[in-house]
């Protein structure tokens, strides 16, 4: 089958177009996907160059994002056919789950990312549990959904687990013009917040108050701290940050009291400098998170689908031109999704 393989970590050039990857054999529990379409995330360049902790068995297929169609089911598959156009959920559930993470499945020890610690999406065909199986209608293209699973499941968690906003509240996200930042942007307008967001450069603004943000600074130009005084005197109510140790301290400052700080990344490192005191004076709740559950993301694709929200896809890209792809990814000159069609 087609596929984009890895043999070593390194930079884009490591990324290699081949046509005869050995088909995935599926089990008895699983559908095989003919992918349309996937997308590109962060932690696709992250597990390229090489991930903190993760050994990888060469070759390796990236990507966790996956859109397609069903052309094979397994013998213990019941209530999905073949031709079934989907979406998947993208984490691999382990089978013994303790009950105590309730809908929240996702949280037991031994679960897998596609494209990490199993072979993902760069790729013509996929092996997938049937339960990771979200059909999807006709009018959601291929291409869209791709855009979904990773970026728009984090910013939905991110908003709607133990949710703090409502029309009288602040949000703000660190980056608006990333997949996670132009879902979120969105996802938060619904609760009726203010929304502030940021950019690295001017000529991305305008696509952003399109999706609904109120206010956007530039963060290399603009004082943050300064300018979120004069929107919220006493403070952001939800603020996401997927940078790390460059935006935490300006995170920090930015809470009000009572305020939820959600960390899902670490672009620039993996440790922070943390005031105990000031935490616990301000009763400000830290919260880590990667992805979500799966009724989640199936409310998710429903708001796509139904219009709701809207994927943002700034360039599409065929699999053999991946290293393209990685190359504009690295640049930031995109505002929103990454699509490769295969």
């Amino acid at each position: 089958m087609k596929s984009v393989i890895i043999n070593q970590n390194g930079g884009p050039e490591v990324l290699e177009f081949v046509e005869n990857f050995p088909e995935p054999q599926i089990k008895n529990n699983e559908v095989l996907i003919n992918i349309k379409a996937t997308s590109l995330n962060r932690v696709d360049l992250t597990i390229r160059k090489g991930y903190p902790g993760l050994s990888l068995n060469f070759p390796h297929i990236l990507g966790g994002d996956i859109a397609g169609i069903v052309v094979q089911v397994g013998e213990n598959v019941k209530d999905i056919k073949v031709n079934q156009r989907a979406v998947i959920y993208p984490v691999v559930l382990p089978e013994i789950r303790d009950p105590h993470y309730g809908e929240n499945e996702y949280l037991n020890e031994g679960w897998q990312f596609f494209g990490m610690q199993r072979n993902g999406s760069y790729a013509e065909y996929i092996a997938v549990p049937a339960e990771n199986v979200i059909p999807i209608p006709d009018n959601l293209s291929y291409e869209d959904a791709a855009a979904i699973p990773i970026a728009g499941l984090t910013a939905y968690h991110s908003i709607f687990y133990n949710p703090v906003l409502d029309d009288n509240k602040v949000f703000f996200i660190w980056g608006g013009a990333s997949g996670l930042g132009t879902y979120a942007i969105q996802l938060a307008k619904m609760t009726g917040s203010t929304v502030i967001t940021t950019v690295g450069k001017d000529d991305k603004k305008e696509a952003l108050y399109e999706l609904g943000a109120d206010y956007v600074f530039n963060h290399h130009k603009d004082n943050l701290v300064e300018e979120v005084k004069k929107i919220a005197p006493k403070g952001i109510d939800l603020l996401i940050d997927y940078i790390g140790p460059a935006t935490f301290d300006k995170s920090f400052a930015m809470l009000r009291r009572g305020a939820k700080l959600v960390l899902c990344g670490m672009l620039t490192g993996l440790n922070v400098n943390l005031n105990i005191q000031q935490t616990y004076f301000r009763h400000i709740n830290i919260q880590g998170i990667y992805l979500g559950n799966k009724q989640e993301f199936f409310r998710l694709v429903e708001y796509v689908a139904d219009g709701k929200i809207k994927s943002k896809v700034h360039s599409i890209f065929h699999l053999k031109e991946a290293q393209l792809a990685h190359k504009l990814m690295e640049s930031g000159n995109y505002v929103g999704k990454i699509v490769l069609i295969v």
